[in-house]
């Protein structure tokens, strides 16, 4: 059983979460992306962030949230085209280590970090225990450390609370329709 969140799987926890981030939608403006950067331990000393770098990054949210909620040939193409802008290369370091990096430089480098945390977690089995809330009212993404790999809501406490007091209620509410029908 996985009981903690790889740092792959973080990192795509935190761009599925960033549009509910404190402050608001962390890729709408350059300040909150720095800020967001800045707390995933990004790199930014060659960051330049414009309007193409936030259209890439919330494209690439949209497209692993589809992909995670309910994928299809339309999400997957979709995650498969932002891919290939990461520009990721087979490299070798030094001690004869093969790797995949980003042959981007700069900002347009971000982007990279986040497939090869999709590809990472993969790997490691997190992609598969990535969630996102039930709750029709929340959007939330979490990591599953069930065994079974069924939770359902990204809190027990909030969400899973009301999903089963309203699903509690809807019961006792039937049950008056069919006493009275009775």
């Amino acid at each position: 059983m996985i009981t903690r969140t790889s740092e792959s799987a973080s990192r795509i926890i935190a761009l599925l979460n960033s549009e509910s981030a404190a402050g608001g939608d962390a890729l709408l403006d350059p300040e909150r992306f720095r800020a967001f950067c800045s707390a995933l331990e990004i790199d930014q000393a060659e960051l330049k962030v414009d309007e193409t770098l936030l259209a890439i990054m919330r494209d690439l949210r949209a497209a692993v949230s589809a992909c995670l909620k309910e994928p299809s040939p339309k999400s997957l193409q979709a995650l498969e085209n932002i891919s290939a802008k990461a520009q990721l290369v087979l490299r070798v370091d030094d001690e004869g280590m093969p790797m995949l990096s980003s042959a981007s430089i700069g900002s347009a480098s971000i982007p990279a970090l986040f497939v090869l945390a999709i590809a990472a977690s993969a790997g490691d089995g997190g992609w598969s225990r990535i969630r996102v809330c039930d709750a029709p009212e929340c959007s939330k993404a979490f990591f599953d450390t069930t065994r079974s790999r069924t939770r359902r809501w990204c809190s027990m406490s909030t969400c899973g609370n009301r999903a089963k007091v309203s699903e509690h209620r809807q019961r006792q509410g039937e049950r008056k329709v069919q006493k009275k029908g009775s």
